[in-house]
């Protein structure tokens, strides 16, 4: 797959440096709200393609929205988690995929603000709009080895959402035996996408547009400052890059965040189809008998609960974000409850999504009606291990009893 290269005309710079002047929390909601209406406009190009046509990424990155978690130091605007899981909402309306890539591009520029200095550089000192992906997922026969400088890297890694349309790639994997012996240690390794070769391999029933393909690396040479461990950051706050981005927003574990951008997708999706299946019942006559869809007891019941499903999962959502954005380092404990949290949210959506799905009556089951891509996604999305609720279930159960744990994120 070739390398993509987004320009943007000279018109599209003046209005580049506009928006960058004057952006904020409604600034970017607003640009999300527009994006969304964009794609509706283009319904089902991203699952055509199986991966995001050039023309979205190229309005993300004209709207401003990429660089809302990227640190100011570099151009960006240094925004909050609450800008991230709103506008991924807005987004996600009009459709799902596109809102996973999206909301993965900027945590994963929050994320590159955690590395050194020079890696930093490498990435943003020319182009602060760098769209980043990620890959943790390493085949068993991927090979780490320590070399002079760095470290070299082959093997093939999965699941690497949005690959086509990024620059840099963060591959996760455990570092060489022969330095850590006994010990697990895992490192992050910053890579230019040029470096790799992308396998396309995506081909599912939901989430189809988000290309998560599979990379393969031969003996691609990685330098010891594009490297970062992955438990000091994740377990104590620790990591190269607090010292230089000192915001609140940098100021958190991986582990407490990320299954933000992954849930607020999946309830933007669940948003989005309520309004649709909303809408069409008010306009809606029964095949048989006559009479409007509306005045059915039972419709209107089943619209209240699904409502009232999706309010809950909104609000718990935000009620997370508040102890997110609290500026501190969290305890394990609090950690595992947020976690908690993201899961239920993301059952909650998946049970509305069902309910949504099952009144909605044959039509929907069509390959161009909204809800049955709607359905899919949402489904698709909800099986990321970060919504496991039986994992983390069990270790809050633990916690809440007393009973001993071995702490792992």
């Amino acid at each position: 797959m070739g390398h993509l290269t987004l320009t943007n005309k000279p018109e599209e710079d003046e209005k580049m440096n506009e928006v960058l002047n004057k952006f904020s929390y409604v600034e970017a909601i607003e640009r999300a709200k527009e994006l969304s209406a964009s794609l509706r406009m283009r319904p089902n190009l991203g699952e055509e393609l199986r991966h995001q046509p050039p023309e979205t990424i190229q309005e993300f990155i004209s709207s401003g929205l990429v660089r809302s978690l990227v640190p100011s130091r570099w151009g960006g605007h240094e925004l909050s988690w609450k800008t991230l899981a709103d506008t991924a909402i807005e987004v996600s309306k009009g459709d799902a995929s596109t809102g996973w890539c999206y909301s993965l591009l900027l945590l994963h520029s929050w994320m590159l603000a955690f590395f050194p200095d020079q890696a930093q550089a490498d990435v943003w000192k020319n182009n602060p709009d760098a769209c980043l992906a990620t890959s943790i997922n390493p085949s068993p026969d991927s090979k780490i080895s320590r070399v002079n400088g760095g470290y070299k890297l082959s093997g093939k890694w999965g699941f690497s959402s949005g690959i086509n349309h990024c620059d840099w790639i963060m591959i996760s994997a455990p570092a060489p035996v022969s330095e850590v012996g006994d010990e697990t240690k895992v490192l992050y390794f910053l890579v230019p996408k040029n470096d790799l070769k992308v396998i396309d391999v995506w081909r599912v029933i939901g989430m189809r547009g988000t290309g998560s393909n599979l990379l393969q690396l031969t003996d691609v040479f990685v330098p010891e400052y594009r490297t970062m461990e992955l438990e000091p950051w994740n377990l104590h706050g620790i990591s190269p890059g607090m010292d230089l981005n000192t915001a609140p927003l940098y100021r958190i574990q991986l582990s407490a965040v990320m299954p933000v951008t992954l849930l607020s997708v999946i309830l933007g999706a669940t948003k989005g189809a309520y309004e649709i299946w909303r809408d069409q019942v008010i306009g809606k006559n029964k095949a048989r008998g006559g009479g409007a869809v509306a005045n059915l007891t039972h419709q209107q019941i089943r619209l209240a609960k699904v409502a009232a499903k999706i309010e809950a999962a909104d609000a718990l959502l935000h009620k997370s974000l508040e102890l997110v954005e609290s500026g501190r380092l969290l305890e394990y404990p609090e950690r595992v409850r947020l976690r908690c949290n993201y899961a239920y949210c993301a059952e909650m959506c998946t049970e509305a999504m069902e309910t949504i799905y099952t009144s909605s009556g044959a039509a929907a089951s069509s390959e161009s009606h909204p809800l049955q891509q709607f359905w899919r996604d949402i489904h698709a999305g909800a099986q990321h291990t970060a919504f496991n609720f039986d994992w983390v279930g069990e270790l809050f159960g633990k916690l809440e009893l007393g009973l001993p744990v071995k702490v792992e994120y």
